[in-house]
């Protein structure tokens, strides 16, 4: 057999050290070098450039920060809080927050360190962990979402059956969302699927090239059972849950504008509702948002493997915020997540009354669990007695 010497090399052929090049080089450079040829005149994918990878590695350290920060700050808040830690709905938060925080301690760092490095550092065993890890880790994050969407549909649209949502229950509900995870992760160690390095040679997650029929069938059901299943599940809890907050309002809107100072309660929760309700469906909307170009690149990748390098790396790198995502959901949208965080970082709340809102009426300090509601006050025979207010505590069981 003949063995063809390395002299005659095509010159069109770069070296290894060219693909990783000199940052003075790289900047010269497409974004993705794509235009190599072998010898037989076909076009080779030689991966993405030093100057690439280590943009990567930046903005994926960008993302470990706000990840850490913000999930972070959900702990601290509801952990120092004896109210919310004492609400066993909020221990999916924790869980939530905890995954989160996880991906960043035991599966980006392989991959940072490797985009630095412009290459991966480390051996196969470690690539089958990372992409393990991370995917279970992810995996878990999602099925919690699912479960804090069903808990809002008991908690509004079945408000009798809310009582069985106890801490008990929530345990065994959490528990169930790492044992759903770990059989959908542990498969492809037993060899129903794969892990396999990504096309951006500094990252590992699921095999999407191999077409054996036992690796399609797994990937197929992986798409279904762990994405489509879970928006299907939160898009119709919300759907159920948004009508019955839009009834909840148009009944209190009937009930004209002179109400008792006991229905009090009732305005406080329709309108704890309404804002728990907005934050957990702005969440779904980032996780759907945040996952869905991943989703179609890889399924589309399943029966079509000749795609380029950034339309299958980009959206795996911006699946990878998901982590840093839920933190700013609550920042954006839940006033008392906002002064709490406040606190947390050391910042002197008072005066910051368009966070709080109403100033109490007897003058005490207002805790961001506490709302100001005004009522019109009646005497016993009905006669109007113009309008008072009381000082309530929040009725959401989150935040």
């Amino acid at each position: 057999m003949n063995v063809p010497t390395t002299t005659a090399m095509d010159p069109h052929m770069p070296s290894w050290e060219s693909i990783f090049n000199s940052s003075e080089n790289a900047s010269s450079e497409s974004i993705f070098n794509t235009t190599v040829f072998s010898n037989d005149t076909s076009p080779v994918d030689m991966g993405p450039s030093a100057a690439t990878l280590r943009g990567v590695a930046l903005y994926l350290t960008f993302v470990g920060l706000c990840a850490v920060s913000g999930n972070t700050t959900v702990l601290t808040i509801i952990l120092r809080d004896k109210k919310l830690r004492s609400k066993p709905h909020n221990h999916l938060l924790i869980a939530l927050a905890f995954c989160d925080l996880s991906i960043m301690f035991g599966g980006y760092p392989f991959t940072i360190i490797s985009a630095f490095s412009g290459r991966w550092m480390f051996n196969d065993a470690i690539c089958t962990y990372s992409g393990f890890f991370v995917y279970f880790v992810s995996l878990t994050s999602m099925n919690i979402l699912v479960a804090i969407c069903i808990f809002r549909y008991v908690m509004i649209c079945l408000p009798g059956k809310s009582f069985l949502l106890t801490a008990k229950l929530t345990r065994y509900t959490i528990f169930a969302c790492f044992a759903y995870s770990f059989f959908w992760t542990a498969t492809p160690l037993v060899g129903w699927g794969a892990y396999a390095m990504e096309p951006f040679v500094v990252s590992c997650s699921l095999d999407w090239a191999k077409h054996e029929m036992t690796d399609v069938s797994y990937l197929v059901a992986c798409i279904f059972f762990c994405y489509i299943v879970h928006i299907a599940i939160m898009v119709n809890c919300y759907r159920h849950i948004s009508r019955t907050v839009k009834q909840l309002a148009a009944r209190d809107r009937q009930r004209g504008r002179i109400v008792l100072e006991d229905e009090m309660h009732y305005r406080s929760k329709v309108a704890d509702d309404q804002q728990v309700t907005r934050m957990c469906f702005l969440v779904v909307i980032v996780f759907s948002f945040v996952w869905a170009p991943y989703t179609f690149v890889c399924a589309v990748h399943i029966f079509y493997q000749d795609m380029p390098i950034y339309l299958t790396a980009l959206p795996t790198l911006f699946a990878k915020t998901s982590c840093m995502m839920n933190p700013l959901v609550y920042f954006l949208t839940n006033r008392s997540f906002r002064v709490k965080a406040f606190e947390v970082f050391g910042c002197n709340c008072n005066g910051m009354s368009n966070i709080v809102g109403v100033e109490s009426p007897n003058g005490h300090q207002m805790e961001p669990s506490e709302v100001v509601r005004k009522f019109d006050k009646l005497s016993k025979d009905g006669v109007y007695l113009g309008q008072d207010k009381i000082v309530m505590e929040k009725s959401s069981t989150m935040f």
